[in-house]
């Protein structure tokens, strides 16, 4: 099938007899007749559409072929020779290569060349797009690759799968590019990994894109929409961005229901069949990369997490905090340390059983999460007592937080086993530089600051000295 339908023929000073016999009405080519001086007086933008390019034999002729190709991009270049005797060979090649046409030829001929010429380049086509395929399957295995290898360190975990991520971005030429995975222990999808170029994206979720997500990971069929149109309004900016083309598919393994992934705002507009083929390439794959990285981060859980609070153990904390302070010495930055134990917990025990105050501990861990910043480490010290570390933090900072879980367990009810049960908690403070410079020392001053406390009144908080 011939999709570039000119043909051009060019001479020097006058219009050639091509061909030996009329030409029929019907023919799939458009014959374009230019004089040389004209073509290549130029400028003249690039012409793409040309299958052939005739031009006439003479001492320049390889350097004619250059500037033909040059101007014809993906036409074939083709000298002609005029002939007067009619049993001269029509067809030849010349000493450096270039395909030579003796005129006047009989039209057959020259469509069977023709017929050639657009066999070949459609057969160029697709081995290009072989080329291509095998070459994204390449670079796709070597992320995927560098994405394994890269899941037991958890900075490196996250680079690998941004670069992943990103890989799949360029290759389909798209703007965004989202992971959607299930949350711990939850069956809501979360978006877990994302390229971050369009801003503000939390307003399409909330709107409309995740009853696209939703539905993609339920029915188990890809959604396409090449006609979107969704308006993002950026706060405090006159500009919108707008939704204009999404594609989207479940990611599944073993029949195991995984995440989403999506691709958002095609660059071209539209997203094509080689796009949709492109991401059915890597489902299974992505999948398989995701599982992974979920297990070595459910390794690394079970490590740093404490079984009964689901906090960070005394192992994490001190191992944190030792980093933490050495960053805040070397930065001449603060960091705070709130030491906690609840009031008369044994009572608890002795009174409703261990398994209550497993759950009423559990319970207080998920008060003090609530308060606290993201960026703040929460953990389980040992028994009823509880650590708090807060980054960057002045000590009159780490006392309004203190004081907020006072407060806020003194209001709480905790419903373990659907009793109503009443608890208090003491709190000892202590920051870096101000008390120690160790993070042993943080843990001891803020400990003997939280006994104080215990001593004096209880449900109360004392700075370390």
């Amino acid at each position: 099938m011939i999709e570039q339908l000119k043909i051009g023929i060019i001479y020097k000073d006058r219009a050639p007899q091509f061909f030996l016999d009329a030409v029929p009405e019907e023919v799939p080519w458009k014959f374009e007749y230019c004089q040389e001086n004209a073509v290549l007086g130029g400028p003249i933008p690039a012409a793409k559409d040309y299958l052939a390019v005739f031009f006439p034999l003479n001492s320049e002729t390889p350097e004619m072929q250059r500037l033909l190709s040059n101007m014809f991009p993906g036409a074939e270049i083709v000298g002609y020779g005029e002939s007067d005797r009619p049993s001269s060979l029509k067809l030849s090649r010349s000493e450096d290569g270039i395909q030579i046409v003796r005129i006047p030829v009989p039209f057959y001929l020259v469509s069977h060349l023709m017929e050639s010429i657009a066999m070949t380049k459609a057969q160029r086509r697709e081995i290009a797009l072989v080329q291509q395929r095998a070459d994204n399957v390449q670079d796709f295995f070597d992320a995927f690759v560098h994405t394994v290898e890269s899941c037991s360190n958890i900075t490196d975990r996250k680079l690998g799968m941004s670069l992943l991520i990103n890989k799949i971005l360029s290759h389909v030429q798209a703007e965004e590019c989202i992971l959607y995975l299930f949350g711990e222990g939850s069956a809501t999808l979360q978006r877990a990994y994302s390229t971050g170029n369009i801003k503000d994206l939390d307003l399409f979720e909330q709107h409309a894109n995740s009853a696209i997500v939703e539905k993609v990971i339920k029915s188990g069929t890809p959604y396409i929409n090449n006609n979107y149109l969704f308006e993002i309004r950026v706060p405090f900016s006159k500009e919108s961005v707008f939704i204009r083309s999404v594609l989207c598919y479940p990611l599944q393994r073993r029949g195991e229901k995984v995440g989403v992934i999506e691709l958002i705002n095609k660059g071209s507009g539209t997203f094509t069949r080689m796009d949709q083929d492109l991401i059915e390439m890597l489902l299974s794959p992505l999948a398989i990369a995701i599982r992974t990285v979920d297990m070595f981060e459910n390794a690394e859980r079970l490590t740093i997490t404490d079984d009964l609070t689901k906090l960070y153990n005394y192992r994490y904390l001190m191992k944190y905090l030792q980093a933490d302070v050495k960053r805040c010495l070397r930065y001449k930055k603060k960091v705070s340390l709130l030491f906690i134990d609840v009031d008369g917990f044994k009572r608890i025990n002795d009174t409703f059983g261990h398994l209550v105050g497993s759950q009423a501990l559990a319970e207080m861990g998920q008060v003090f999460k609530r308060i606290v910043r993201e960026t703040d480490v929460v953990g389980r010290y040992g028994g009823d007592e509880f650590v708090i570390v807060l980054p960057e933090t002045p000590l009159n900072g780490a006392m309004v937080i203190a004081e907020r879980i006072r407060k806020k367990v003194e209001e709480c009810e905790f419903v373990a086993q659907n009793l109503s049960i009443r608890l208090t908690v003491s709190l000892g403070v202590a920051n870096c530089p101000k008390h120690t410079l160790t993070a042993e020392g943080l843990i001891k001053k803020a400990d003997a600051a939280m006994y104080r406390a215990k001593e004096l009144s209880k449900n109360s908080i004392k700075v370390a000295v």
